[in-house]
């Protein structure tokens, strides 16, 4: 009775592949191979990947800030956020990466109270000309421009005195993209891209305010700027 059973079970099973290979056969019998989705209204979320160095996908680059070290140094810190890419026309995509965020700390120590607020802004904004597709490959060429600033700021109370700390710091660059995107199946493709152009990073500051002595000082770092090629980016993009 058991064997007639599993018989029964695995002719409807069996019955039920057949049907299904019928049925995506005849669904992509034209179909030839995953092509380029470049076309006028294609669009896609794009995601930072790094395959051999993390299993994790990160955000879009959107600009970048300078921060003050010391009266010799400035750091320029990287933001990453949204990625969103959208074709106007066959040929040209416009690609934008943004990036918000804004935080507080409250700490509270013995004798003493601070409270700080941070805003951060950024975007990437890219304009590129897909040539003709080679296969699943789509080479394109390009322009970019990409800001990013920060601000923060610090109110404390040490005792009887009190005050605050002002940072600020921005930074500006603008380059040509060399780049492709390989759609290797339905739904994604991998891109990568070069960029060689000029970075502007301002002079960031910090002022500090204090009632002990009803003095305002401000320190500034320096202004840096280059030009050259940037590092190269591996980007994941998910159509729909």
């Amino acid at each position: 009775m058991k064997g007639k059973k599993m018989k029964k079970l695995f002719t409807a099973l069996m019955l039920v592949m057949f049907v299904s290979s019928l049925s995506f056969a005849q669904a992509n019998k034209n179909w030839d191979g995953t092509k380029p989705e470049v076309y006028k209204g294609s669009k896609n979320f794009i995601f930072m990947y790094s395959p051999f160095v993390s299993t994790e996908f990160g955000g879009a680059y959107a600009g970048s800030y300078s921060r003050y070290v010391d009266s010799n140094t400035t750091d320029v810190r990287n933001q990453y956020g949204v990625g969103f890419q959208y074709f106007v026309s066959n040929e040209i995509s416009l690609s934008l990466g943004f990036h918000f965020g804004t935080g507080s700390w409250t700490p509270t120590w013995a004798g003493a109270t601070a409270k700080s607020s941070n805003t951060l802004i950024g975007f990437a904004l890219d304009g590129n000309y897909h040539f003709k597709a080679l296969y699943g490959i789509s080479p394109y060429l390009g322009l970019g421009i990409n800001y990013g600033t920060e601000s923060s700021t610090t109110d404390y109370t040490f005792g009887l005195v009190t005050g605050q700390r002002k940072t600020s710091g921005n930074s500006f660059s603008i380059g040509a993209n060399f780049g492709f995107d390989w759609y290797f199946t339905p739904g994604l493709s991998i891109g990568g891209k070069y960029v060689l152009g000029y970075q502007s990073n301002s002079a960031p500051t910090v002022t500090n305010t204090s009632s002990s002595t009803s003095a305002t000082t401000t320190y500034t770092g320096p202004s840096t700027s280059g030009f050259g090629t940037g590092r190269a980016s591996i980007m994941l993009n998910v159509h729909f």
